[in-house]
C-alpha cells in the first residue's frame, strides 16, 4: 500500500472517529428506516410471506449481517466509507491527477458534512455511493469496450447489487450498452458484453418482481410504485378524471392542509393514507399503490403540461439541492448542532455551484457528442448522472434530492476534469489540477 493510500485511510478514519465520538453519537432513524429494519428481520429469518414490497433487500441484507444492531451497522457504514475514498482517490490518479493532488481532492470529497451524516443514517445512500464508487473506479480503469471478462463480470455484480438496493439504477448498464453501439463495438464483442453486464441487474430485478408476484400479485420491483407516481400528480390531483374522485378529493384536502401546516407537500398522499382518510376502501398498500398508479396515470394523460411543469420545476429542479440527514437535537452538545450548521451552510453553496457547473459541462460534453459522434468518459459519466435527474423525476416527487447524493462525487470528478482539460486557468490555480 502506497504511502498516499495509507494517508487518506488514517485521515477518514481519524475524521469520522472524531465526529462521531465528540460531536454526534447518535444513529439517525427516519420513517424510511422502519422499512429497511422490518425486511431486514425477513432476511434473517428468510420469510417474505406477506411482504407488501415497500422495500428492496440490498440494503437489508447488510442491516441483517449485523443481526440488526444499528452501531456495528454505523461502524460498516463508517468502514464503507472509508472505502469509497479509496476508490475515489484511485480513480482520479487513473483520470491524470497526480497522487498529491489525488489525495487532496479526494479529502475535500469526502470532509462534505453529508457524506458523514448519511453514514450514520438508517438509509441506502452510504451504501449507493460505495457501489457507485466502485463502479467509476472499474470505468476508469480501462474503456469499457476493452475490459476483460473478468471486468464485465465484476461491474454486472456491482450493478446488480445496485439494483437490489434500488431498482431505479437498472437504467445504467443499458447506458453501457449503447455507450458500446456508439463506440462502434463489434456484433461479438457487443453481444458477449451485453449478456455478461446484464445478468445481474437481471436476476436482481426479476428475482425481487417474483418475490413481488408471489406475496402482493403484482410482477413489480416495488409494490408502491404508483404511490410514488401519484405523488408527481399532487398540484394537478383534482383536475383527474371524475371516476378517480374517491382519491382525489382527499388527496386535494390533505394538500391544503398540508399547505396550511408548512409541511411537506410532496408526501401529502402519505399523510393522508397514515391519517386513516382511505381505510373505509378496505385497501392494503400495494393495492391502494396500484389504485394510485391508475388515478396517476389517468390524471397525467389529462394533464400533460401540468405533469411536465411538475416534473421540471419541482422533482428535477430538487434533485440539484444539496441534502444533508441527521438529527438536529441529538449532537453530543450544547451549540455544536449551530457551529455544524453553518458549516453545512457554507458547503451547500459550494454543491449547488458545482452543480451548476456540472449541467454546463454536460452541455457541453453533449455538444461535443452532436459533434464528433464520441462517446467518451466524460460524456457517459455526466449522461449517467444527467439521465438519473430525468428518470427520478419522471417517477416520483419527494426527497428527490437524496437521489443526487450518491452521483455527487461524479460531478465533482467531471467539473474538475473540465477545468484541467478545457479550460486555460492561471498557473497557480492549474497546478491543483494536475
Amino acid at each position: 500500500m502506497s504511502k498516499n493510500l495509507k494517508l487518506l485511510i488514517a485521515i477518514e478514519t481519524l475524521f469520522r472517529l472524531v465526529l462521531f465520538l465528540i460531536f454526534y453519537s447518535s444513529v439517525t432513524i427516519f420513517p424510511d428506516s422502519e422499512g429497511y429494519l422490518d425486511l431486514a428481520k425477513r432476511v434473517s429469518n428468510f420469510d417474505f410471506s406477506n411482504y407488501n414490497g415497500l422495500r428492496s433487500p440490498g440494503y437489508p441484507l447488510l442491516i441483517s449481517f449485523v443481526n440488526s444492531n444499528l452501531y456495528a451497522l454505523i461502524f460498516i457504514q463508517f468502514g464503507l466509507g472509508i472505502v469509497t475514498s479509496v476508490f475515489q482517490y484511485i480513480t482520479l490518479t487513473h483520470l491524470g491527477f497526480s497522487k498529491r493532488n489525488s489525495l487532496i481532492l479526494t479529502i475535500f470529497i469526502s470532509s462534505f458534512l453529508n457524506v458523514f451524516f448519511f453514514e450514520t443514517c438508517v438509509l441506502v445512500e452510504t451504501l449507493v455511493l460505495f457501489l457507485m464508487s466502485a463502479f467509476v473506479y472499474l470505468l476508469s480503469k480501462t474503456p469499457f469496450q476493452n475490459q476483460s471478462l473478468k471486468f464485465d463480470f465484476l461491474m454486472s455484480f456491482i450493478l446488480g447489487y445496485l439494483v437490489f438496493i434500488k431498482s431505479f439504477y437498472i437504467f445504467i448498464p443499458f447506458l453501457l450498452l449503447v455507450w458500446l453501439i456508439l463506440n462502434q463495438a463489434n456484433f461479438k464483442i457487443f453481444f458477449r458484453k451485453a449478456f455478461v453486464i446484464l445478468i445481474f441487474p437481471m436476476l436482481a430485478f426479476l428475482s425481487w418482481s417474483y418475490v413481488n408476484k408471489i406475496n402482493i400479485g403484482q410482477f413489480s420491483s416495488s409494490g408502491i410504485s404508483g404511490l410514488y407516481l401519484a405523488q408527481n400528480c399532487v398540484y394537478f390531483a383534482e383536475d383527474a378524471p371524475k371516476e378517480f374522485d374517491w382519491i382525489s378529493k382527499t388527496y386535494v384536502d390533505y394538500r391544503e392542509k398540508s399547505i396550511r401546516e408548512n409541511r411537506d407537500v410532496a408526501m401529502t398522499i402519505w399523510y393522508a393514507y397514515e391519517d386513516g382518510a382511505y381505510d373505509k376502501y378496505n385497501l392494503t398498500l400495494p393495492e391502494f399503490s396500484v389504485e394510485l398508479g391508475k388515478f396517476a396515470k389517468a390524471a397525467i394523460k389529462e394533464n400533460p403540461f401540468a405533469y411536465l411543469k411538475q416534473v421540471i420545476t419541482k422533482s428535477w429542479f430538487d434533485f440539484w439541492k444539496p441534502t444533508i440527514n441527521w438529527n438536529y437535537e441529538a449532537f453530543n452538545f450544547k451549540y455544536a448542532n449551530k457551529l455544524f450548521l453553518g458549516v453545512w451552510y457554507l458547503q451547500s453553496a459550494l454543491i449547488v455551484l458545482i452543480k451548476a457547473g456540472f449541467l454546463f459541462v454536460f452541455g457541453f460534453h453533449l455538444i461535443q457528442f452532436l459533434k464528433s459522434r464520441k462517446f467518451v468518459f466524460e460524456f457517459l459519466l455526466s449522461s449517467i448522472v444527467f439521465s438519473a435527474s430525468v428518470l427520478q423525476a419522471l417517477a416520483t416527487y419527494g426527497t428527490n434530492n437524496r437521489f443526487s447524493f450518491p452521483f455527487e462525487f461524479m460531478m465533482i470528478i467531471l467539473v474538475l476534469l473540465f477545468l484541467k482539460t478545457k479550460v486555460k486557468l492561471p498557473s497557480k490555480l492549474n497546478i491543483w489540477l494536475q
